[in-house]
C-alpha cells in the first residue's frame, strides 16, 4: 500500500505544477490586413419579374450594421450606379477592415430606383463577413412599382 502512494504521488505533484503554471500562450496571430487593401463584400443584384429596367434607373447598394434590433442600421458602405444593362447587376463594397467587428452582424441592402421612385427592394435579410458568413451575396429583389 505504501509503494503504491509512493508511485502516486510523483505523479499527482506533475499534475498539479502542470495546472499551477497557466495555459500556454496562444499562438502568434497573424497580422490583420491593411485598411488600404480593405475588405470587399460582393455579389450581383436580381429580380424575378420579367421586365426590364429603364436605363436611367439607380441601384443603392449598402452594407449594413444589423446587430441592434432595436436601433436604426449603420451603414459601413454604399454604391450607387446607373443601370447600363438588365439583371444580373454585380457589385463590389468597399470596407475598412476596423470598422467590422467580429462580434456585430452586417448584411447587405439594396434597391433600384427610378426619379427617386422605389421600384425594387430586398425583402429577407442577406448576411455577410461575422457569423460565419462569407463576403459573397447573390440577391434577389421584390418588386415594389413596375418600371
Amino acid at each position: 500500500m505504501k509503494r503504491r502512494m509512493m508511485m502516486a504521488a510523483p505523479a499527482a505533484l506533475g499534475l498539479l505544477a502542470a495546472c499551477a503554471t497557466g495555459p500556454a500562450s496562444p499562438p502568434a496571430a497573424e497580422p490583420a490586413p491593411a485598411a488600404a487593401s480593405g475588405l470587399r463584400v460582393s455579389g450581383s443584384i436580381a429580380y424575378l419579374q420579367r421586365v426590364a429596367l429603364p436605363p436611367d434607373s439607380e441601384v443603392i447598394v449598402q452594407l449594413r450594421d444589423v446587430s441592434r434590433v432595436d436601433a436604426k442600421a449603420g451603414m459601413l458602405a454604399e454604391q450607387r450606379f446607373t443601370t447600363r444593362s438588365q439583371v444580373p447587376l454585380p457589385f463590389e463594397l468597399q470596407v475598412d477592415p476596423a470598422k467590422v467587428n467580429p462580434r456585430m452582424r452586417y448584411a447587405v441592402a439594396a434597391r433600384i430606383e427610378l426619379g427617386g421612385k422605389l421600384l425594387f427592394i430586398n425583402d429577407k435579410l442577406y448576411p455577410v463577413l461575422t457569423q460565419g458568413h462569407g463576403n459573397k451575396v447573390e440577391m434577389i429583389l421584390h418588386m415594389v412599382a413596375r418600371p
